[in-house]
């Protein structure tokens, strides 16, 4: 009976050893060493991971390449773990929404803010998106939010010089809702009845004026005013660079 099995080991290692499998999802696999059927080394052709796994997981295709593209076909998940006590990390949680609002096109659908946007390569690996996050201020403070454009005004790239954490105050600050707003600038909506242009910040009336401009400008005055103002009141606890970016922003009627 040994005989048998070790004839059988022979030939199923003879058998398997550069044998091709595909995946269900990953891609091609090829067996370097046929050990056991509990034991089969391979090796992922696209990008060389190599892992040992059951026969049975090789021919029902299951067998996963962590350094795939497995995510929106850009992401990386790699080797990291995702989950503690069957829960998602919070850093999984944020890099899974931001592939989302990049690459999803049933996100873009609904929130056409974000078509265009993309994800740097260095941040496509979750190891390292994970570990970026852990050197960050304001990252897993209750209420704080990744944040794309703050340092950098109107950018759509997601990558460590652009990114970081803010409180959802802050974050708030820069809602354009340019669907609510009509044609006018922003803060400024125009008053039929008196024929003059109404320029508010938030629930602050500021005044009727004659042109659009003049109102534009009493909002831009009193919106950088109130910027300055969160910024001073968040100051110790968030990143020194929102921090200056906050204190020089400037509203434009581009905007």
């Amino acid at each position: 009976g040994t005989v048998m099995m070790r004839r059988n080991k022979q030939q199923c290692k003879t058998f398997y050893e550069g044998m091709l499998f595909k995946t269900n999802n990953d891609g091609d696999l090829i067996v370097t060493k046929y050990v056991s059927s509990q034991e089969v080394h391979i090796k992922f052709v696209e990008t060389c991971f190599e892992d040992v796994v059951q026969m049975s997981c090789i021919k029902s295709g299951t067998v996963k390449d962590p350094l795939s593209r497995s995510v929106y076909g850009v992401g990386v998940v790699g080797e990291e773990a995702t989950r503690i006590n069957n829960r998602q990390i919070k850093e999984r949680e944020l890099w899974s929404s931001m592939l989302t609002r990049c690459y999803d096109d049933k996100f873009h659908s609904r929130f056409q803010a974000y078509v265009g946007c993309s994800v740097s390569d260095n941040f496509k690996y979750f190891p390292y998106f994970k570990e970026w996050c852990n050197q960050q201020i304001g990252f897993n403070i209750e209420g704080f939010e990744l944040d794309k454009d703050i340092l950098v005004k109107g950018n759509k790239i997601y990558s460590e010089d652009t990114c970081c954490f803010v409180p959802r105050e802050i974050n708030s600050l820069f809602v354009k809702r340019k669907k609510s707003r009509g044609n006018f600038a922003l803060g400024v909506d125009y008053k039929k009845s008196v024929k003059k242009f109404r320029a508010r910040c938030g629930n602050k009336y500021l005044g009727l004026f004659n042109t659009e401009l003049e109102a534009f400008y009493a909002y831009k005055q009193a919106k950088e005013t109130y910027i300055k103002e969160v910024a001073n009141k968040w100051k110790d606890q968030i990143d020194p660079r929102v921090y200056n970016a906050l204190m020089n922003y400037q509203v434009e009627i581009t905007d």
